[in-house]
């Protein structure tokens, strides 16, 4: 399942890339930063190709460089819940749990 890239790392890629000069052009597999004017679709499908990531501790991984984010995680989190427990649907639930990688039965003895 391909989960959807948050729209504030992609914000928080491109104000860096933008500040630096800098834009990720991909060859065949790989990704590099050369200077150039950032393009919001190559850096979303480098996310999705996990060429940028988020870290444990929730700075964005950007080829060497982490770049903090400010999230406060503790607050995201009882979002999550509360927007589980109060509103999603059951589809919804299991979508987000197929993208967190929750195995949605249990193992055949």
């Amino acid at each position: 399942m391909n989960c959807p890239v948050p729209d504030d790392a992609v914000t928080i890629v491109i104000t860096y890339l933008r500040q630096q000069g800098l834009t990720i052009t991909q060859a065949g597999d790989a990704y590099r930063l050369v200077e150039g004017l950032p393009n919001i679709n190559v850096v979303i499908k480098a996310f999705r190709d996990q060429a940028i990531s988020i870290a444990e501790d929730g700075t964005i991984h950007l080829f060497g460089i982490y770049l903090p984010s400010g999230w406060d995680t503790v607050r995201i989190r009882r979002k999550v819940e509360d927007h589980l427990r109060k509103v999603s649907s059951t589809e919804e639930i299991i979508r987000i749990a197929s993208c967190l990688g929750v195995r949605l039965s249990e193992p055949v003895r």
